[in-house]
């Protein structure tokens, strides 16, 4: 089978687990964006979601990927916009939902999508998924070549620990653990790879949310803790679609009692949940460094 003329490879799942030291694994920075599985082919690319679908024109910059390898090839990697303090899930989710054509173009400028990649699958016709990691991170190297939208991931042997421990004070999502001679599982979830979290998520009760100029801007969130609502405070609701759902379900779920002391909120029935990712709850019961990722 051509894996490459097939264009539906689904990506190597990682299982969590809590940081380790071993000489029998490489470390690497989690990356907190979009996983991705990009085929390169003399002038042409295609990007593939982690569930295989085409998203390809939703990223125009990275049309000039093609030039990293001069031989026909695949790619494992992440899709990642940088901020201030390193990559920006929240600018990766506002990216990744546009469909404008026009409104893509004007964030290409302002929030322009990298593309990390951590493994290479496929080259100039051969299938590499079989080959140890290290002598695929060998290819990937060798082969692969760095542009203004491509970087190819860095990564140290042994020191899990540490690693995890600096990318925890920087407030970064977390680190991978790979066996060095783990071959490359398409679509499977196995202990060969392996997660070290430094971010949280938890599904929180949707308690309100608030319009300015009639867009809902933030949601409110929080837990029911032996029968006595905790607020957890706001959190951006970016997406239109996020936005439409909860204006939906607000006419059969709406309420008219205030449950905490703050203004402007349109209160809802305490049922529905979603996922917010966060770096840590702070003394005054606010999530530090909150993302809205999805309702449950």
């Amino acid at each position: 089978m051509d894996i490459f003329a097939k264009k539906n490879i689904l990506p190597m799942l990682l299982k969590q687990t809590k940081p380790f030291d071993s000489e029998s694994h490489i470390y690497e920075m989690k990356f907190d964006g979009y996983r991705a599985i990009i085929y390169l082919d003399n002038n042409k690319i295609t990007i593939k979601s982690r569930n295989n679908n085409d998203v390809t024109n939703l990223y125009p910059e990275l049309a000039n990927l093609y030039k990293c390898s001069k031989k026909k090839c695949i790619l494992d990697g992440e899709l990642i916009v940088m901020g201030e303090n390193g990559p920006d899930f929240f600018k990766m989710q506002k990216r990744g939902r546009m469909k404008i054509k026009e409104k893509i173009k004007q964030e290409m400028q302002n929030n322009p999508v990298l593309y990390v990649a951590f493994d290479i699958l496929y080259y100039d016709n051969k299938d590499l998924t079989e080959l140890p990691l290290l002598k695929r991170k060998e290819y990937l190297q060798k082969y692969i070549k760095e542009n203004d939208n491509l970087i190819i991931s860095k990564y140290i042997a042994k020191d899990g620990k540490k690693l995890f421990n600096q990318i925890k004070k920087q407030g970064l999502e977390g680190v991978v653990a790979k066996r060095i001679d783990s071959p490359y599982v398409i679509g499977k979830r196995t202990d060969l790879w392996v997660k070290f979290k430094a971010l949280k998520e938890y599904d929180f009760l949707v308690f309100g949310y608030k319009i300015v100029d009639n867009e809902i801007k933030t949601i409110v969130v929080g837990k029911n803790q032996n029968g006595r609502y905790v607020s957890y405070g706001e959190v951006n609701l970016p997406n239109v679609l996020d936005q439409e759902f909860i204006r939906k379900y607000a006419k059969t779920n709406q309420s008219k009692t205030e449950m905490f002391p703050l203004k402007n909120i349109i209160w809802l029935k305490p049922q529905l949940k979603a996922t917010i990712r966060f770096k840590e709850i702070t003394a005054s019961n606010n999530l530090r460094h909150a993302v809205f990722m999805k309702f449950v």
